[in-house]
């Protein structure tokens, strides 16, 4: 195998990989504790991509590294929602997420990577930020709540 051919096989599969995460089916189902801001990213300064109403059922994709923040749907709008504002059902009774996470010896939630270039591409490229998507790529994901 040449070194071209080589290089194009590898960003081949790198394609697949970053199109199989923009197609990651919902790992969870939950409800949406108060009425709350839906974000383009784990962060709470970052663009806003909606309003969820509280009640609202929600699609849990994953969270990042320490459960603070989730990748969610809700009414086919996907983004990124504080796990303070997640409800779950455990053992009939209705628990946030953390607490749902703290009881769960193995959660059924996956540690899902952010990554601003593939997921503003895959959900947000005809919103008003996604041209400023180059300022966005210095924010520090993991020192916000």
């Amino acid at each position: 195998m040449n070194v071209k051919s080589g290089i194009q096989r590898a960003l081949f599969a790198a394609a697949l990989a970053m199109a199989a995460l923009a197609f990651v089916e919902p790992a969870a189902a939950g409800y949406v504790r108060t009425n709350v801001v839906l974000r383009s990213g784990p962060n709470a300064h970052v663009p806003a991509v909606g309003m969820v109403l509280a009640g609202s059922r929600l699609h849990l994709y994953g969270c990042e590294k320490g459960y603070r923040w989730c990748d969610v749907s809700v009414a086919g709008r996907r983004g990124w929602m504080s796990s303070r504002y997640v409800n779950m059902t455990y053992h009939d009774k209705t628990v946030l997420l953390p607490t749902y996470i703290h009881m769960m010896q193995r959660p059924n939630i996956a540690v899902v990577p952010f990554n601003i270039d593939s997921y503003w591409s895959s959900n947000y490229s005809d919103f008003y930020f996604y041209d400023e998507i180059g300022a966005w790529r210095n924010v520090d994901w993991g020192h916000d709540e």
